[in-house]
C-alpha cells in the first residue's frame, strides 16, 4: 500500500484493487513525488524474485499494521467502490486483459467459484478477490469512486495546506482502452447481486452500500 510524503505529511493510501487505486497512485506520484511500498513490476517477477504473495500496494491491512503502524502516519485514506461493480471490473480485467480466465466464461458462473478460490488462495489474482475491508484501516478517511475523485484532491489540499498541481486525478487502467474490440456489458442480475451480497457481507455492512448499485445515492 503506497506511502507518500505529501508536503510535510506522511500519508498512507490503502490501495483497494479495482477502486481507482492506480489513478490515485499516479496522482500522488505526480503531485508529491515518488511513492514508497509500490512495485509496478511485480507481475513481471518470477516466484523466486517476488518477496511477497501480492504486490505491496495490495498489502492486506492485517499485515500493514504489523509492518507500518498507524503512528508512522499523519493521515490514512482509501478509495472504495460498490462490491458488485468492483467484482465485475476485476472479472473483465482478468478475462479481457490478463487472459487469466476463459474468454467464454460467464460472470455468474465465475462468481460461483469464488468461495472455493478464496478458501484455497486468499492472494489469488494478486489479492483482487479480497473484500475491501481487508485493505482499509479502521480509522482511514474513505472516498467512494462513484462520487468522483475531486473530493480526494480537496482533502489533500486541506491536509497539506497546499493547492499543488495537477488539480485533477486522471484515469488509468481503463478496460476499453486496453482491448482492441468493444467489450459486451455484463448485467448485474438480482441473483448475482444476492450472491455477492452474501460473499462480501462485511463490505456491505462496514461501508454502507446497498445490494443493488442502482439504489445508490450521491453523498457528495
Amino acid at each position: 500500500m503506497p506511502v507518500c510524503r505529501a508536503h510535510d505529511k506522511w500519508v498512507y493510501f490503502a490501495h483497494v484493487p479495482k477502486c481507482a487505486g492506480t489513478s490515485v497512485e499516479h496522482y500522488l506520484d505526480t503531485r508529491f513525488g515518488t511513492l514508497g511500498m509500490r512495485d509496478t513490476s511485480f507481475a513481471k517477477r518470477s516466484a523466486a524474485e517476488a518477496w511477497s504473495l501480492s504486490p505491496p500496494q495490495h498489502m492486506p491491512e492485517a499485515v500493514r499494521r504489523e509492518l507500518l503502524p498507524d503512528t508512522l502516519f499523519d493521515a490514512l485514506f482509501a478509495t472504495l467502490r460498490h462490491p458488485a461493480t468492483r467484482l465485475r471490473s476485476a472479472f473483465l480485467f482478468q478475462r479481457e486483459v490478463e487472459k487469466a480466465l476463459p474468454s467464454n466464461l460467464p460472470f455468474e458462473q465465475w462468481i460461483d467459484t469464488l468461495p472455493r478460490t478464496q478458501s484455497l488462495d486468499p492472494y489469488a489474482l494478486h489479492g483482487h478477490l479480497r473484500p475491501m475491508t481487508d485493505f482499509v484501516p479502521k480509522h482511514a478517511v474513505t472516498f467512494r469512486v462513484e462520487n468522483g475523485l475531486a473530493p480526494v484532491v480537496s482533502w489533500l489540499d486541506d491536509l497539506t495546506g497546499t493547492k499543488g498541481s495537477p488539480r485533477k486525478i486522471g484515469t488509468f487502467n481503463v478496460l476499453q482502452a486496453r482491448v482492441k474490440t468493444p467489450v459486451e456489458p455484463i448485467k448485474l442480475t438480482p441473483p448475482v447481486l444476492d450472491t455477492i451480497a452474501d460473499l462480501y457481507a462485511a463490505d456491505f455492512e462496514r461501508f454502507g452500500y446497498p445490494v443493488d448499485p442502482n439504489d445508490m445515492q450521491d453523498d457528495t
